[in-house]
């Protein structure tokens, strides 16, 4: 019998994107980091680097174009790319953008897309500098690259984590998962409630002078902004790294608005904060000597807090430490693209 071919359904988007990785690379000179973080890294350029990052929105898989604002969904096409950039605490220089349009779109609401991401274009100093458009038969497609640039030697990536680090996020968990069941699914909140998680997810924003506030300050080992959930996102930064992980389930930060949200609908907001993904949060681990310090950074950075969540370990894995101090091993899991979850 012949070997059964795999569908892309089996492997999974980043069980893909292993099996085509290896030989793309066929001159390293200039290259210092390619497939396997936030950003590609190329240089040194006179002490600089270039940090290159690219995303692609499709509709219906990463927007529904009559549930969002079309202003909205150009500043979110961009935040995401910038998250990016702030996760290796860099810059934005210039960016590019190409659109699939249907032919039946109208004009009016793709106008409002590009004000939008031209409105956060002039927010980050982010300069437009070309593109492509081209037909769609059936749904808008959005691809965005971004070139930022760091000090070579301020650059964070994710294999830099060691064991006796502790772990931070700088924002609570959740939000964005919870404003996107309220768009998609049959749940409800108050107006409130509504509001805050559906900014969430709609409206992100990047870490851009956090990320660079904590580059400067070289004293954390490992970055990664969370995409597609935190435990997902903290696994990536545990194989780059060759660790494990231990966290704390009562230092997770969930807001009020998705505790009450949670309740309401039955649902366990720990899995939102967990798994649910687009938070664009920062996860960062530090050397516990440096701690003190890192903290008090965020002391005089108001636009984030900062929570210390776990810490990172020579045993591979994820755990949870329950507040009755049994551990539990989590399953790792997030948004793939090709794998359905349900939270």
């Amino acid at each position: 019998m012949g070997k059964k071919e795999l569908k892309i359904g089996e492997l999974g988007e980043f069980g893909f994107i292993e099996t085509i990785k290896d030989n793309c690379h066929y001159s390293f000179n200039h290259l210092i980091q390619g497939i396997g973080d936030d950003c590609a890294v190329i240089g040194p350029y006179n002490g600089n680097v270039f940090l290159i990052t690219t995303d692609m929105l499709v509709e219906d898989i990463h927007f529904i174009l009559g549930k969002i604002d079309p202003q909205h969904l150009g500043q979110k096409v961009i935040a995401v790319n910038l998250s990016d950039i702030a996760a290796m605490g860099g810059t934005p220089l210039h960016g590019v953008i190409s659109m699939a349009i249907p032919k039946y779109m109208y004009v009016t609401p793709i106008h409002a897309i590009y004000n939008g991401m031209k409105e956060m274009c002039r927010r980050y100093s982010l300069n437009l500098i070309g593109g492509d458009t081209c037909a769609s038969p059936h749904k808008l497609i959005i691809n965005v690259a971004i070139i930022g640039e760091a000090p070579e030697k301020e650059v964070l990536y994710r294999k830099g984590a060691k064991p006796g680090d502790k772990i931070y996020v700088t924002g609570t968990l959740g939000d964005s998962a919870g404003g996107l069941k309220l768009v998609t699914e049959e749940f409800s909140a108050p107006e409130s409630v509504a509001a805050v998680l559906m900014e969430a997810h709609n409206l992100p924003v990047p870490c851009i002078e956090t990320g660079r506030m904590i580059a400067q300050s070289k004293l954390a080992d490992a970055m990664i902004d969370l995409s597609v959930g935190f435990v997902s996102d903290l696994r990536h930064i545990c194989e780059a790294s060759g660790v494990g992980a231990s966290l704390l389930h009562h230092s997770i930060p969930i807001s009020d608005e998705i505790q009450l949200f949670a309740k309401n609908n039955n649902l366990d907001p720990y899995e939102l904060g967990l798994y649910g993904g687009e938070d664009y949060r920062l996860l960062i681990t530090v050397p516990p000597e440096n701690c003190g310090r890192f903290e008090s950074l965020f002391k005089e950075d108001t636009s984030h807090h900062i929570y210390e969540v776990g810490e990172i370990t020579a045993k591979k894995g994820i755990q949870m430490v329950m507040e009755d101090g049994k551990e539990e091993n989590l399953t790792v899991r997030g948004y793939d693209h090709f794998i359905e979850y349900q939270f």
